[in-house]
């Protein structure tokens, strides 16, 4: 009997992919609607002083104030995630594991888009141009140069880790070690933010901003992937079998 693989998705029924297609189509303009509204509102928001008073100062002094050891250790280390050499340690992971189960358009795209996205973070904060935060309103584990908003930090662990979370996803049939990584991706992607507001190097709306911007350059990321990856060879596509989600085109 043939083997089938874990990371093979069985086929559906033309009728549920179909509904599971129209949900998700409705829930993916619903995200870029809010995504791109919400990132417009807080380049304007930030731009006040009435924000850091209102807003940032009482939300970061609460997730400062967290102090459980395994959690307060995870806030505060986080971070260095986005830092060399660690950034690249996750993008090699990332590519390493995607290329071994033979999901090699997906290991090349992701990682090209995480690279491009850290340049349009930079690109963002130079326009922006908001002060990052000071001993005034938040304990500081350091001070960094440069500008705040949005969180570079956010940006790369968005990206990165929201597309792969989209892709185990859409290929892999649900198992537990389907859903383990998932649970992990997210956390990663949660903590991130809340990391970069705990160590006292970004205001909250900052990370809120990259959340915004990374969720609409992930949804970029996977048009792309949708796009181009029919157009590929056998090689590139690599798994004959995966789901595709034919039904959101």
């Amino acid at each position: 009997m043939e083997r089938i693989s874990p990371v093979t998705a069985s086929r559906q029924p033309s009728a549920e992919q179909e509904r599971r297609g129209r949900a998700f189509v409705s829930v993916y303009a619903v995200f870029i609607a809010v995504a791109t509204v919400g990132f417009a509102a807080l380049v304007v928001l930030v731009r006040t002083q009435d924000v850091i008073a209102d807003f940032d100062g009482p939300v970061a002094s609460a997730i400062q104030s967290i102090h459980a050891p395994v959690l307060g250790w995870m806030l505060a280390h986080t971070s260095d995630l986005g830092w060399f050499p660690y950034n690249i340690l996750c993008l090699t992971i990332v590519a390493v594991g995607l290329f071994a189960l033979r999901l090699r358009i997906e290991a090349v795209v992701i990682v090209s888009s995480t690279l491009i996205a850290g340049e349009m973070g930079t690109l963002a904060k130079d326009l922006v141009q908001r002060a990052r935060p000071t001993g005034t309103f938040v304990q500081m584990a350091g001070r960094l140069a440069g500008f705040s908003f949005p969180s570079g930090h956010v940006i790369f662990a968005t990206v990165l880790f929201g597309t792969t979370f989209w892709v185990v996803w859409t290929v892999w049939r649900s198992s537990l070690l389907r859903n383990a990584a998932l649970v992990v991706l997210a956390a990663l992607i949660l903590l991130m933010g809340m990391s970069r507001v705990y160590v006292g190097e970004h205001w909250p709306t900052d990370v809120l901003g990259a959340y915004c911007l990374a969720g609409l350059w992930v949804a970029a990321t996977i048009e792309v992937l949708l796009l181009v990856e029919p157009r590929l060879n056998a090689w590139w596509q690599g798994r004959p079998h995966r789901r595709r989600w034919k039904g959101l085109l």
